[in-house]
């Protein structure tokens, strides 16, 4: 079974037609179509099923899906094992993270990894919450996830990587705190600008206020994460957010107080079990003795 037909097979499927898989993979579309009848051909049974400009898989299809993704991440970490002999000069690593993660804690240790082995090209996903972010790492889309320590599913290995202190920014003029904390029971009536529903950081506000036996006042729900801040300079309520994005609300004029009680997370490193590439385990490596 060729690699390359392989891969032609699965760019099908991750950018859901030929003809956006035939500019990703940077090959004319009669191409890759020849490649995927071919692989058909091999196997005896269709893969797709055409429907305009859009293809959906076949029973067949769903079958070969994972496989496919395991054979090719296979051959990449045998290509990656024998270039880590010369020093990891070369290879890729894809990675997911939560959105709030994805400045503090990844960014350091990004910057950190490629540093020190530049030939090394990351691609970092971005899925909506830590369900999607699971499913890219089960499913082999991506060898390594940054995420919240709540929820880890049995098929996937972790490593601590320490805890993150969320802090509560409010528009400015905001008088609800006393210094540089609040009692989140002196919040009971402030409107909150907030991610959806089965976020971590949806989930943490909730669990904070559940702790003094209130609810919060959700008054915007946004899946526009980087409208949050924007929309508490602009006065349409509260957030909890990370640190790091704190301290860019109150460059904007935000006041940023810490609530009480305290709200953090365990953050965690995950990967399915087996072997990793050497561009893994070497980022694995940083990451936790960082």
């Amino acid at each position: 079974m060729d690699s390359h037909r392989l891969r032609h097979f699965l760019a099908v499927v991750d950018h859901g037609g030929f003809t956006a898989a035939a500019h990703a993979v940077y090959v004319s579309q009669p191409a890759l179509s020849l490649a995927v009848k071919e692989l058909e051909a091999e196997l005896g049974v269709a893969l797709f099923v055409r429907s305009g400009r859009r293809v959906h898989l076949t029973s067949a299809g769903m079958a070969l899906l994972e496989p496919a993704r395991q054979v090719l991440r296979d051959l990449e970490t045998g290509q990656a094992a024998v270039e880590a002999v010369a020093g990891l000069g070369a290879g890729h690593l894809t990675m997911a993270s939560l959105p709030t993660l994805a400045v503090d804690p990844l960014a350091p240790m990004v910057g950190a990894f490629r540093r020190r082995y530049p030939g090394v090209r990351i691609e970092l996903a971005a899925p909506e919450d830590a369900s999607e972010l699971f499913g890219l790492v089960t499913s082999g889309i991506c060898e390594l996830g940054v995420t919240e320590a709540h929820g880890l599913p049995e098929a996937l290995q972790s490593h601590p990587l320490g805890r993150q202190s969320l802090v509560l920014i409010l528009p400015p003029g905001a008088h609800h705190a006393e210094g540089d904390h609040v009692d989140l029971s002196a919040l009971e009536t402030m409107p909150f600008v907030v991610a959806p529903r089965g976020t971590s950081t949806f989930r943490l506000l909730e669990e904070g206020f559940a702790a003094v036996q209130l609810s919060p006042e959700v008054a915007v729900v946004t899946a526009q994460r980087d409208a949050i801040v924007p929309l508490v300079i602009a006065g349409a309520g509260a957030a909890l957010v990370p640190e790091s994005v704190a301290r860019t609300a109150a460059a904007l004029g935000a006041v940023t107080v810490r609530p009480e009680p305290p709200i953090e997370r365990a953050i965690t490193l995950v990967h399915r079990a087996g072997p990793r590439s050497p561009a893994a385990e070497r980022f694995t490596e940083m990451a936790v003795g960082h």
